[in-house]
């Protein structure tokens, strides 16, 4: 479930979450039923209820996720033809449902309809489309081309793409529209002169210019090439936009309706996203950062650890190590959590797997391999037993720059701090 009281039941929005930290429980079925409940109440046109109650199916709401880059990870930790072979049809329903009502155009750019179903409400990206999308009673009458959703359906035919051929699809369908979304997401959604990737007024055909944590998203992926890196680089480590106390806010400060202390237009409101830090977000952000690091620019290696720990030190209260928390969001210069809510234990991130594989350093290598190659988190020391991997029970051992791997007990590698060591499993 993504949280208590109101929140205590399944929701997309954190459910592609839940798939990400379960996947280092030894037993896959934890993170297979995640996917699994989502998948048996699946709607007859394709599309997920956004909420699933215990008791009935009624006013289930809609939430755009991450359900292919949820699903590869699972698969790269606890793979299974058996499992994909069960859900990657309804995945693929899913992709149709997607492509015929949230690109009817045939762009290859997909559509916010309405403030909620992305989980970020109030914020500038869509007072820049319509300047009442912040009403309720407004669901369904916005339209703006998202860079989060398209990065989300890049990534769903991606997935399919990649483990169709295991789960009975034809890849070739999927590639193509991998590609042409992918291709699309580069030629208009990226900001030449601004630097920066960004929603689409899909009756303009403009660029909203509006600069929010998710224009960081497309860096998680594989699009982003040298031509992208600056603007990265520019906007997220500014003090001015995004790079705060504790990073990062999800707007940029120098949005015109930022304010870090949860108000929109001069009241506060329960879930703003106008300037506080949402947990999910920074996973999100860390990926890209990661990815950016270990494909493009090692020296954000230091960021991505700065970063980490930032965002796991703001979830104590007042630093108190015995005192962890999950909040919705939280102050970006003091790190306050949103406590005025009442509502904490809310799990709509994923954090666990962020320390496996950036301070642990264990990350999957494709069938039959893995790497360790812990970031430079200022730590003594750290050991982490019994992490699964492809059938395997992997242990890592760090003291100073050091560290040791073994796999089923055998040891099976050592290393320094900053050079991968690759295993075969």
């Amino acid at each position: 479930c993504e949280g208590i009281a109101a929140f205590h039941e399944p929701i997309t929005y954190s459910a592609q979450c839940h798939m990400r930290e379960l996947r280092w429980a030894r037993d896959p079925e934890w993170a297979r039923g995640v996917l699994r409940t989502f998948r048996e109440h699946q709607k007859s046109d394709g599309s997920f209820n956004g909420r699933v109650y215990v008791d009935h199916l009624e006013g289930t709401d809609f939430y755009h996720a991450d359900w292919g880059g949820a699903l590869l990870a699972l698969d790269a930790v606890h793979p299974s033809d058996a499992f994909l072979r069960e859900v990657l049809p309804g995945l693929a329903r899913y992709g149709e449902w997607l492509i015929l009502t949230r690109d009817p155009e045939g762009r290859g750019l997909f559509d916010v309809v309405d403030q909620y179903e992305t989980g970020q409400e109030y914020m500038s990206r869509y007072q820049a489309v319509d300047p009442d999308a912040d009403r309720y009673g407004w669901e369904n009458r916005l339209r703006v081309k998202g860079v989060d959703v398209t990065v989300y359906a890049y990534a769903l035919f991606r997935a399919l793409e990649e483990l169709g051929p295991r789960g009975g699809l034809d890849p070739a369908v999927w590639a193509a529209r991998a590609g042409k979304t992918g291709k699309a997401l580069l030629h208009k959604m990226w900001d030449r002169e601004g630097e920066m990737f960004s929603d689409l007024d899909p009756q303009t055909g403009r660029r909203t210019q509006v600069r929010a944590a998710v224009c960081f998203y497309p860096y998680a992926t594989d699009l982003v090439g040298a031509d992208h890196l600056p603007g990265f680089t520019q906007h997220l480590f500014d003090a001015e936009e995004f790079w705060t106390p504790f990073p990062v806010p999800s707007s940029s400060r120098k949005d015109p309706l930022y304010d870090p202390d949860a108000a929109w237009k001069g009241k506060r409101h329960n879930c703003p996203w106008n300037g506080r830090v949402w947990p999910m977000t920074n996973s999100h952000v860390a990926e890209a950062i990661a990815r950016v690091a270990l494909h493009h620019v090692p020296a954000l290696r230091a960021r991505l650890a700065e970063f980490v720990a930032k965002y796991v030190r703001m979830m104590f209260w007042d630093g108190d190590a015995e005192r962890p928390n999950a909040f919705e969001h939280y102050h970006p210069v003091t790190g306050r959590p949103s406590a005025y809510r009442g509502i904490d234990d809310y799990q709509h991130s994923w954090i666990n797997d962020l320390l496996v594989q950036y301070v642990v350093g264990l990350r999957p290598a494709g069938r039959g391999r893995l790497v360790v190659d812990p970031m430079p988190f200022a730590l003594e020391g750290f050991e982490a037993r019994g992490l699964p991997m492809q059938g395997a029970s992997v242990d890592v051992r760090c003291s100073g720059s050091d560290f040791s791997v073994r796999v089923n007990g055998r040891e099976a590698g050592r290393g320094t701090m900053g050079t991968p060591v690759q295993v075969d499993l």
